[in-house]
């Protein structure tokens, strides 16, 4: 059984198949793109719980299907990543709806952590909106 399902984004055909081998590896499914058409193409077929997606892509950037999956999969997490952090890009990515930004090299355990994180809090979300308990982002906060 999948822990949840990934969508990682990313040109660089190496550091895509080396995320997907340390998501796999813990257990979670994973989908991937080398840019924002064929991950939207993805995410029409299957949605995912989490996407993480590079900032910089060929053609339409990853703070662009940022705010697509916002828009069209308001279920789905987004986590940015990018080799070139700043704390203006930072800050737009995390106005637009971002859950969270790293920059790379991302190691490994910091990937777990996050996708753990990201995972468990969609998790609690869902147990409160099923439970009939009003939800609000302090019930969540709380945990």
């Amino acid at each position: 059984m999948s822990l949840g399902r990934i969508l990682v984004v990313e040109d660089d055909e190496s550091l895509r198949r080396v995320t997907q081998v340390q998501l796999e590896k813990c257990g979670y499914e994973t989908a991937v793109a080398a840019d924002v058409p064929e991950a939207l193409e993805l995410l029409e077929k299957e949605p995912c719980h989490l996407v993480i997606t590079d900032l910089n892509l060929p053609g339409a950037s990853g703070l662009e299907l940022l705010k697509k999956v916002r828009v069209e999969y308001p279920e789905t997490t987004v986590v940015v990543v990018t080799a070139y952090g700043t704390i203006e890009t930072a800050v737009e990515a995390m106005k637009s709806g971002a859950y969270d930004y790293i920059t790379k090299p991302v190691h490994p355990d910091e990937l777990r952590a996050l996708v753990n994180r990201v995972l468990e809090r969609r998790q609690l979300i869902e147990e409160v909106r099923y439970s009939g308990v009003p939800w609000t982002r302090s019930t969540v906060s709380r945990t």
